[in-house]
């Protein structure tokens, strides 16, 4: 931290001698231009009158030849590139040519000297008028200004007190005075120049640490959004086969009960894994702000029943009671699915942090005039007073030391941010050895007039989905463009199971080419493809005037980029791996039921 402080310091103090270099040369016109104008005036004023008008020829000749060396070497330094007027040179260069300026003025007093005392005071009052014009061009360095004065002003001195009479000395007294007063003066004025150009690098500089941090923030967010991306594809392509192989036993008859008990936890295991990976994507697009909810009236007895259903098996594997309140008539203001899914996370850590034979009871109560609360109590062990202050923090997980949860930890982080996007509010309350009740609110409120439903509360019972084989005929054959082998075979099974006829394609253009020798009913293709991927397959058959059959996406990418560049490219629907047969089966007979009509 020492070393990049000093090295910023000394960034810091080189901009700022380059600056006032550049401030100085940028003088260099004006000065000149009027060093001209002056030292030709008082030329012509002394021609007849100076003591040697060879002296004064030659003090003007040097002076205008001094005057154009400046302005040529301001030329050089203008047309210099960046690096070359870093280099220390240039202010130099400068020093040196201010330097003799001031000195070759001072010395006018001398090789322009006139007997005559009216001419030699218009000498006093020239040389002084210089060196008083000079501070507002030379102050951006404060050698500059002192090099010019000193030469200029103490010649002029030496030439009043070698006079030697009351006239010449009392003005060589009030010299003096001028010149500490001038130097004094300048000092103060470079000061003031100084830090106004040090304030506005300084400013410079932290603007460009804003834009160095905001680019370097952006190639961070691109990188960690490059990375889920691949991740989410690179765990879901796997989880597509444990998971679609592990259904496809569960739908085998011939397998014993205890085969199937044992593909039961594959399959449980798998969607386990699959709602880690869709927290951390959840997670992400949240601290990326591209997590969109869809809100409006939601009725609270369809989301709780739901809800009932899902967390049942936990419950009963636990042997933990589950109590919900029926809430009929009670409706929140928020998006349904999120909703949800805040309810299933405190329900699911209510249970999984529950002991044994314990209960977990979910009930409504309108807490104001348009505000309802849903509160989530159980009597487990509580959460320990250490841990309550970094509850909603990422990757915190709700553990003692007795026990650990499975899990990530994001799952509370999860819930609060989805809580506060749809305008909800989140909390808890919980003591040690006597249970924790975790509570959402939302704008919503009461409809009496709504009749009660049927209560959720209905035993749980698991029956594997039936998927039978749909009807199909020689006619109607699907195309599928998938490059992994095991997912090539699981879609092949599960195109089997569901009774319909298809071709293997391993990438884009192989399918390509099998599109344009037979017509397809549907194309089913994978995204990310070696040779061609299924963007540009699907472009292609659209760019081949074929605008009628589906081609629907089987992807691992859960991006919502991802189904924007899909419908981009001429896609009709996008499947999202794993996928279930329950979801193919509805997908497929749902485009083909569109493509023979």
């Amino acid at each position: 931290m020492a070393t990049q402080l000093e090295d910023r310091n000394e960034a810091l103090e080189s901009q700022i001698r380059q600056e006032e270099v550049r401030m100085l040369y940028d003088s260099i016109p004006f000065s000149s231009l009027a060093a001209a104008i002056a030292s030709i005036t008082i030329f012509s004023v002394l021609y007849n009158h100076a003591e040697s008008t060879s002296l004064l020829i030659t003090w003007i000749a040097i002076m205008l030849l001094s005057v154009a060396i400046r302005g040529w070497d301001a030329l050089q330094y203008k047309h210099a590139d960046v690096v070359s007027q870093k280099n220390d040179i240039w202010g130099k260069r400068f020093l040196v040519g201010s330097t003799f300026s001031g000195t070759w003025w001072g010395l006018l007093s001398w090789l322009g000297y006139s007997t005559d005392g009216a001419y030699q005071a218009l000498i006093v009052i020239c040389i002084v008028g210089v060196a008083a014009g000079s501070m507002s061009t030379l102050s951006y360095r404060w050698q500059t200004i002192a090099y010019f004065l000193i030469p200029a002003l103490g010649l002029l001195e030496i030439r009043l007190i070698f006079e030697n009479d009351p006239f010449s000395g009392a003005i060589s007294l009030l010299l003096l005075v001028f010149i500490l007063f001038t130097l004094s003066i300048s000092r103060k004025i470079y000061n003031n120049t100084n830090q106004n150009v040090r304030l506005r690098i300084e400013a410079d500089f932290r603007e460009r640490a804003l834009i160095e941090a905001k680019e370097d923030a952006e190639r961070a967010n691109f990188a960690k959004s490059n990375f889920l991306s691949r991740m989410s594809h690179d765990l879901r392509t796997p989880l597509n086969a444990i998971l679609g192989f592990s259904q496809l036993l569960e739908y085998d008859t011939s397998i014993s009960k205890i085969q199937r008990a044992n593909t039961q936890e594959i399959i449980s295991a798998g969607k386990h894994l699959l709602e880690l990976v869709n927290q951390i994507l959840d997670l992400a697009r949240i601290e990326e702000g591209n997590l969109r909810v869809h809100v409006k009236q939601v009725w609270l007895e369809d989301v709780l029943s739901a809800c009932h259903s899902l967390v049942k098996p936990l419950a009963t594997e636990k042997q933990i009671q589950l109590d919900f309140e029926n809430c009929p008539g009670s409706f929140v203001i928020a998006d349904k699915t999120r909703l949800k899914q805040v309810l299933l996370n405190l329900l699911s850590n209510a249970i999984k942090y529950n002991h044994h034979f314990g209960s977990v009871t979910l009930s409504c109560e309108l807490v104001a005039k348009n505000r309802i609360r849903i509160s989530v109590e159980d009597d487990g062990q509580g959460i320990p007073a250490s841990m309550q202050q970094r509850l909603f923090q990422p990757f915190n997980r709700l553990e003692t030391e007795s026990r650990s949860g499975e899990g990530t930890g994001i799952g509370l982080s999860i819930a609060k941010h989805l809580t506060e996007i749809m305008s909800g509010q989140i909390g808890f309350k919980s003591v040690m050895n006597s249970g924790s009740t975790f509570w959402v609110e939302f704008d919503g409120g009461v409809n009496d007039a709504i009749a009660s439903r049927k209560s959720p509360h209905e035993d749980y019972q698991y029956d594997p989905p039936s998927v039978g084989a749909v009807e199909s005929s020689p006619s109607l054959k699907i195309l599928v463009a998938e490059d992994n082998i095991t997912n090539r075979k699981l879609i092949a099974s599960q195109l089997n199971v569901l009774g319909y006829q298809f071709d293997l394609a391993s990438n884009g253009k192989e399918a390509l080419a099998l599109h344009e020798k037979h017509n397809y009913t549907m194309i089913l293709t994978d995204c990310n493809m070696p040779v061609m991927d299924g963007y540009q397959f699907a472009s292609a058959i659209r760019r081949s005037g074929d605008n009628r059959t589906p081609i629907i996406a089987l992807t691992a990418d859960a991006f919502p980029e991802s189904e924007i560049k899909c419908r981009n490219s001429g896609m009709s629907d996008r499947m999202v791996k794993p996928v279930t047969l329950k979801r193919l089966k509805a997908t497929l007979m749902k485009w083909q039921q569109a493509a023979t009509s």
